[in-house]
């Protein structure tokens, strides 16, 4: 764990994750890091109901540590490597609102409460910028710089800093939502629980929980998580023109590979490029 944490600059949450799938695999076959033992585990999983990609990040996370042991001197390759078809990996579109179900969704808080202006604030942000609910989580109020329309994300996955850009609607909840706070500290939590108005850091269960209830009553068809958002931002952003590469460095991806889900979904996009340009559309 401190290899993953120290050397690989692994986030908290994959530690916490690769942990319980190793604590899962040396309960199911005492430990047994052979090529048949690995086996034995990956299907285990598969019979019990696991998810293909549950099943594939427990098959990297014996991987890491399998590398971890040649690494060190104590295995002479990784038997990992030799285990074929197990935890074949599903590729699933992500869901996207269309732009009036978000536009619905984020005028469902009750503004007039200090309740209602948080959670405004929380929705709006992370409709503009595309933020997973960890870093959402983790702002302080010093990392929006409401004047400039910019936001800095400090502890997103793999612990890397960016800054993204925030519209109109966002910032102007931010500043309805701040005016409700103390006099808070550049290094205070920027959203927190208690309605708006406690100490803490707002947690990602409380803002699932909110989400759903807004949804509800914003009559959505189906209740979206708070993923959800971060899919119709990009999504939204990719119909508008934006670039592929651009929308990687505002989502955080580390692999463009992994922002290029979006260009399957936007085949409106596509088949009105593809009308104007080819000569037998």
């Amino acid at each position: 764990m401190r290899h993953l944490v120290v050397e690989r600059g692994a986030a908290a949450n994959t530690v916490s994750a690769y942990k319980r799938d190793l604590a899962q695999w040396q309960d199911y076959t005492d430990g047994d890091l052979s090529t048949g033992g690995i086996e034995r585990f990956l299907v285990r999983l598969h019979g019990d109901g696991n998810k293909p990609s549950s099943v594939n990040r427990k098959k990297a996370a014996l991987s890491a540590f399998a590398k971890f042991l040649v690494g060190e001197g104590m295995l002479p390759e990784n038997p990992v490597a030799m285990v074929e078809g197990a935890g074949r990996r599903e590729t699933h579109l992500p869901h996207v609102l269309t732009a009036g179900q978000v536009g619905r969704l984020l005028s469902a808080p009750d503004r007039t409460t200090p309740r209602g202006r948080r959670d405004a604030a929380f929705l709006e942000l992370l409709y503009a910028t595309g933020l997973r609910v960890s870093e959402l989580c983790n702002l302080c109020v010093g990392d929006v710089d409401i004047k400039r329309g910019i936001l800095r994300v400090q502890r997103g996955k793999g612990g890397k800093e960016r800054w993204v850009p925030v519209g109109k609607p966002a910032l102007t909840a931010l500043a309805s939502y701040r005016s409700d706070t103390r006099k808070p500290t550049p290094l205070d939590p920027l959203f927190v629980g208690n309605a708006g108005t406690g100490k803490h850091p707002i947690g990602r269960g409380l803002v699932w929980r909110t989400i759903r209830e807004h949804a509800r009553k914003a009559g959505l068809p189906e209740l979206p998580s708070p993923h959800w958002l971060r899919h119709s931002f990009a999504t939204h952003l990719l119909s508008g023109g934006a670039d592929v590469r651009a929308i990687q460095e505002l989502l955080g991806h580390a692999r463009v590979s992994t922002t290029q889900i979006y260009t399957h979904v936007d085949t409106n996009r596509l088949r009105t490029a593809y009308r104007a340009a080819h000569p037998r559309a």
